[in-house]
C-alpha cells in the first residue's frame, strides 16, 4: 500500500489501525480479540473489492485505491460509536484533504461520503458501490464468526439477500473454524487473513448472483432496495444495538468520553479528532481527569457477551 500511496495518506491509514470498524478497538493493551475488528481491515477490505471491480470495468487501479482510503480517512476515534449527531465526515473530508490532493479529488471524495451518485465519476463509484456490499457481509460474519452469534438468530430474508449458504456444512465449518482462530486461538492475524478471504468471496457471489456485475448496480432500483432492506431493516434492527451498545458501550463512551471532550475543545474537536487514535483520546480525558481509570475499563467492548448473557444465541 505504501508505495502507491501518498506519503501523508499511507501514514495517516496506519492511524485507521486504532480506529474502530465494527467492535471498539480500544484498549490495545486489552482483549487481543479487539484489534480484529479495527478501521483499517475494513478500508483493506473496501479497497480488494473495489479494485477487483476495477478491474471488470478497467479502470485505473492507483485511483479507485486512492479513493479506497480516502473514504474513510478521517474517521473520529470509536467512530460510529462517537460521530453520531457530531460530526459531518462528508463536510470534513475536504479540509482534511485540502492542500495534499486536487480540489478534484477531494470533491469524489466527499461525494463518496454522500452516497451522490451523479457526482461520481467511475473509480469513486467502484469504490462507494464497494464499501455498500462490503458493510453488509463483514458485519454480519464479524457477528457471527467474532461475537459468536449463531446464524440461525438471524431473518432468514437477509441471509438469502446475502447469498450466504447457510445450509451448507462447508461454508458453516468455514465460520466455525474463523470463530475458533480468534476466540480460542486469539491468532488476530490468520483470523484477519482468513476472514479478509470470505468477505471478498461472499461480496463478489452477491454481486454475481444478483447481475450487479454487468452494469453499475448504483443506477439500479433493485440494488437501492436490497441496500435498503439489509442496512434499515437488518442491520439497523439486528445487528447495530447488539454490537453498539451490548459489546461496545457506545452510550457510555458518548457520555463520558465524546460529549465531554467536544465541549474542552470547541472548534478544534474535528481536527484534533481526525488525528487521534482511541488510544489518544484516552489519555487525555484521563490527563484532564475528565475520567477515572475505573470508567475505561467499564469502556472496554464486551466481546463474549453473548456467551455470558445470552447463551442460548450462540452459535459455537
Amino acid at each position: 500500500m505504501s508505495e502507491l500511496l501518498p506519503t501523508w495518506l499511507s501514514y495517516a491509514a496506519k492511524r485507521l489501525r486504532s480506529i474502530t470498524g465494527f467492535v471498539t478497538v480500544h484498549p490495545n493493551g486489552g482483549d487481543p480479540r479487539a484489534l480484529a475488528f479495527s478501521r483499517y481491515d475494513h478500508v483493506t477490505r473496501v479497497a480488494s473489492l473495489a479494485l477487483s471491480v476495477g478491474d471488470d470495468r478497467r479502470l485505473s487501479q492507483s485511483e479507485v485505491l486512492l479513493f479506497s482510503w480516502l473514504h474513510d480517512i478521517n474517521r473520529w476515534p470509536f467512530a460510529h460509536n462517537s460521530e453520531q449527531n457530531r460530526f459531518d465526515q462528508a463536510d470534513d473530508i475536504e479540509r482534511f484533504i485540502a492542500g495534499r490532493l486536487s480540489a478534484e479529488t477531494a470533491r469524489q471524495a466527499a461525494a463518496i461520503a454522500r452516497k451522490r451518485i451523479p457526482d461520481l465519476n467511475p473509480a469513486a463509484r467502484a469504490v462507494l458501490l464497494a464499501d455498500i456490499v462490503t458493510g453488509f457481509f463483514e458485519d454480519t460474519l464479524f457477528t457471527i464468526t467474532g461475537l459468536n452469534l449463531s446464524p440461525s438468530e438471524l431473518p432468514d430474508e437477509a441471509l438469502d439477500l446475502l447469498r450466504f449458504p447457510v445450509g451448507d456444512t462447508t461454508f458453516l465449518e468455514e465460520l466455525q473454524y474463523l470463530y475458533l482462530l480468534l476466540n480460542r486461538e486469539l491468532d488476530v492475524a490468520r483470523y484477519t487473513r482468513d476472514f479478509n478471504s470470505l468477505v471478498f468471496r461472499s461480496t463478489r457471489r452477491f454481486l454475481s448472483d444478483h447481475n450487479f456485475l454487468d452494469a453499475d448496480p448504483l443506477e439500479s432500483d433493485r440494488f437501492w432496495s436490497i441496500r435498503s432492506t439489509l442496512r434499515d431493516d437488518y442491520l439497523e434492527r439486528q445487528i447495530f444495538p447488539l454490537n453498539n451498545e451490548k459489546i461496545c458501550h457506545g452510550e457510555l463512551i458518548r457520555q463520558v468520553v465524546v460529549d465531554p471532550v467536544l465541549s474542552l475543545l470547541g472548534e478544534s474537536a474535528g481536527v484534533r479528532l481526525t488525528r487521534w487514535t482511541e488510544a489518544d483520546l484516552i489519555a487525555y480525558v484521563l490527563r484532564e481527569h475528565l475520567v477515572t481509570e475505573e470508567t475505561v475499563f467499564a469502556l472496554r467492548p464486551t466481546i463474549d457477551y453473548i456467551q455470558k448473557f445470552e447463551p442460548s444465541r450462540c452459535f459455537m
